[in-house]
């Protein structure tokens, strides 16, 4: 997965929140920052119905306390869509969605280089099980299953500015 890199913030257009600007304040980045393993950090895949392991859909999330930051990517109608993503925990099982940025498709309409998309969508454990839709009748919806993350890309993404400077704010 080709992680995006950070550029200064352009312009601002409601609903979205520049790269320079903190969703909800600001702290000096530390490039010391550690994240700490939560429920929702790990790598994981939905790939039913994939004709190759490249298709698969799939977030790498890291979490410091509610705070989660990580990458989102999907396969659709040929083409490969990625990009960020920042959640809040309120449980062990439930968070929410807050901002993404990247590839513009169905999960947002902002490129990362113009700043964050506000969103308010779930993200939840069952089963073991990563979901990030919720079912007609309110159940969840679970089908990211967790897979093992190769050291060398979970490195990368915390070595990544933006990712350090996510998981230093206060969600």
């Amino acid at each position: 997965m080709v992680l995006l890199g950070l550029a200064a913030c352009a312009e601002q257009s409601a609903g979205h929140v520049g790269v320079g600007e903190a969703p909800p304040r600001a702290v000096p980045q530390d490039a010391s920052v550690e994240p700490t393993d939560g429920p929702f950090a790990g790598t994981w895949e939905a790939c039913e119905g994939t004709a190759s392991p490249e298709e698969c859909s799939r977030y790498v999330l890291l979490q410091r306390g509610d705070r989660i930051c990580g990458t989102w990517s999907y396969f659709a109608s040929g083409q490969a869509y990625e990009g960020r993503v920042i959640a809040r925990a309120t449980s062990s099982t439930e968070a929410r969605r807050t901002h993404v940025c990247g590839r513009p498709g169905s999960e947002t309409d902002t490129e990362c280089d113009d700043g964050w998309q506000r969103i308010d969508k779930p993200l939840r454990l069952c089963d073991g099980n990563l979901g990030d839709l919720t079912g007609a009748d309110g159940a969840c919806f679970a089908d990211y299953r967790a897979v093992p993350t190769p050291e060398e890309e979970r490195d990368a993404l915390h070595a990544r500015l933006w990712l350090q400077d996510c998981l230093s704010r206060d969600p």
